[in-house]
């Protein structure tokens, strides 16, 4: 551990004043409004380095990112960006580089820090409907205004969408073969109050949310249901300002699994997964000073019994208590230089841990985790209109409980737990310049991440298909990234960004495998953006996406000894959007019509899916 924080201090010296901080990009409600997506996956996709790596979250070739909403944890799954309405957001900062500094485990290859809108004095009514041509729709109602002295705002949806994942034809995975098209609903809301004044701000949220994801078959869905309590608070004394957030959530999972195949859909497996945690952080800002803590205890439950005669098969229990700490300084000199130092320090213990699997009770013996995870960043405003940026940094990501001892036996699917992991630790340069002139700007960054212990998932097809996350041994991923903003004549605007990225094991037991690109990373990754906005209320934005091949496991295998293939081709994609506002007075209407795979491309995303072609989307919101 001492020795990688000191390569990664002495890297950073070594490049001196080409360094600064890792970029961010911030997402404002107001481009939120003018892209109008149906969710939040669909506008950060178009976003530079930024992809979903088979379900995970992933920055420039790093599949570890961190989520946060309104302060904390979400993991980084793309389902947990599902459950948050484009409408409720009123900010997306996306941080690329290692982020383990101040956001934790998650965020090896940065984090997206999502901030939803807040309680606001003003009486506000917007109702939003959408509709695809899948037959899938949503429908949402958001309000606010204030009672008593306490302002309140209040946000609902109801919505399904149809075929949200499509059975690829030469799946690996035999067990996934579907029997009919798929299926997602989602129900829920959450009602937020605050008070103000002049040196506090105190406020309470509850977030309810239903969701049934059916994959395919009668017999083969997921229940799920969360409750989300949290309390908040601000106090500012001068220069002073102390920040504290409380949150507890309850998950509930209800799985029912078929047999798998096409042949016998009776239902086999059935079970809960519950997950309950506390979460707690507090945080101090003083001029160019921060520090805080965060203290998490996660207790959660899995249960499986056969179906047809409620005999058990594996039950797993487990509490995992974090403790957190960070700080950072940052400090201006000589007028143009900027410095940042900040690091954090975690600690897990996995204590509680007791399984029954194979008709044996065990409890596993408790076991301590930690790292301490620095940082340090230079910037230098070298001209007007140039400017130099980078950072240092490290990371980490320790195995979680279901990873080491979860244990699932279906007669075509098997998923095999490893005890033996260890924690993923890395090292992430980069550096870059940032130019501006009138009418445009552009960025170039090279980043670097290096892994020791990476964890990825092995999957072996076959009747049953087998699953398991193993260490690979030392990997890395680098490359360049490029974004350019330009405006082309009045009121047309042109945004653009590339990356490269390149990955590769470097050292590992398996020789075999030494040489081999990481999954689901992209060598290529293209997004172009035109917009035009030259009518008053309306918006035009036509967008290129590209993506080369990629492939599905560490093997490299194009194709496995039985003939299924294990390489996504490259595709690109073309989407249309025109919005218009009709404003009458203080109201005012939205229309957005969106044509998602404008030339019904139809490709291949993950071990299972493929993209299920050109969706028209239409969509109304009234403001009142």
């Amino acid at each position: 551990m001492h020795c990688r924080i000191f390569r990664a201090c002495l890297l950073l010296c070594c490049l001196g004043t080409a360094l600064a901080d890792n970029s961010r990009e911030i997402i404002s409600a107001a481009e939120i409004e003018r892209e109008k997506p149906a969710s939040l996956m669909e506008l950060l996709r178009k976003r530079g380095g930024l992809g979903d790596s088979s379900g995970a979250l992933s920055l420039r070739g790093v599949p570890k990112i961190a989520l946060y909403v309104d302060g904390f944890s979400r993991g980084g799954a793309v389902t947990e960006l599902e459950k948050i309405k484009p409408q409720d957001v009123a900010s997306i900062e996306i941080i690329r580089g290692a982020a383990s500094n101040r956001y934790g485990a998650d965020a090896l290859g940065g984090a997206i820090i999502i901030t939803t809108l807040q309680a606001k004095p003003q009486w506000e009514l917007g109702l939003v409907q959408g509709y695809d041509s899948l037959d899938s729709h949503y429908s949402r109602a958001i309000g606010s205004g204030a009672v008593g002295g306490i302002d309140v705002r209040a946000s609902f949806e109801d919505s399904l969408s149809n075929r949200w994942m499509v059975q690829r034809n030469n799946s690996p995975l035999l067990s996934m073969a579907q029997t009919q098209d798929s299926r997602f609903a989602k129900r829920g809301g959450d009602i937020k109050s605050s008070y103000r004044n002049d040196w506090l701000t105190a406020g309470a949220e509850l977030n309810y949310l239903e969701q049934t994801r059916n994959y395919g078959r009668p017999n083969n869905y997921n229940e799920y249901t969360t409750v989300r309590p949290k309390l908040f608070s601000e106090m500012r004394f001068g220069e002073l300002k102390l920040n504290g957030k409380l949150m507890y959530e309850d998950n509930r999972t209800d799985v029912f699994r078929d047999i798998g195949g096409t042949q016998d859909l009776a239902l086999y497996m059935q079970g809960p997964e519950t997950e309950n945690s506390v979460n707690l952080e507090v945080q101090a800002d003083y001029h160019a000073f921060n520090a805080g803590l965060v203290y998490a205890v996660n207790q959660a439950g899995i249960e499986q019994r056969l179906a047809s005669n409620g005999r058990r098969l594996f039950a797993m229990d487990s509490t995992v208590d974090r403790i957190g700490l960070f700080g950072g300084y940052g400090l201006d000199f000589w007028d143009d230089w900027h410095l940042d130092a900040s690091g954090r320090y975690d600690q897990y213990d996995y204590s509680g841990i007791s399984i029954y699997d194979a008709g044996l009770d065990s409890r596993e013996p408790d076991a301590f985790k930690k790292a301490f995870n620095p940082k340090l960043a230079l910037s230098w405003k070298t001209l007007s209109w140039l400017s130099l940026r980078g950072s240092a940094a490290t990371g980490f990501m320790p195995p979680d409980p279901a990873t080491l001892y979860f244990r699932q036996t279906r007669p075509n699917y098997v998923v095999l737990p490893n005890p033996t992991l260890k924690p993923e630790q890395s090292t992430t340069l980069d550096f870059g310049t940032e130019a501006s002139w009138q009418g445009g700007k552009a960025e170039l960054t090279w980043f670097y991440t290096l892994w020791t212990d990476k964890m990825e998932s092995l999957v072996t097809s076959g009747v049953p298909n087998i699953k398991q996350t193993v260490n690979l041994g030392a990997s890395e991923s680098k490359g360049l990234e490029l974004s350019v903003n330009q405006s082309l004549v009045d009121a047309l605007n042109l945004a653009l960004n590339y990356t490269l990225t390149t990955t590769k094991i470097t050292e590992s037991l398996n020789g075999a495998i030494i040489g081999n690109e990481l999954a689901f990373q992209p060598r290529h990754r293209i997004n172009a953006v035109l917009t035009y906005t030259g009518i008053p209320g309306l918006t035009t934005r036509l967008n290129l996406h590209h993506e080369s091949e990629q492939y599905m496991d560490f093997r490299n295998l194009s194709r496995d000894a039985n003939g299924y293939a294990w390489l996504n081709k490259a595709y690109t994609t073309l989407d249309f959007l025109v919005t218009k506002k009709i404003g009458i007075d203080k109201h005012s209407v939205n229309l957005t019509l969106a044509v998602n795979n404008l030339l019904d491309n139809r490709f291949e995303k993950s071990l299972f899916q493929s993209d299920p072609g050109r969706i028209v989307r239409g969509e109304i919101g009234v403001n009142f």
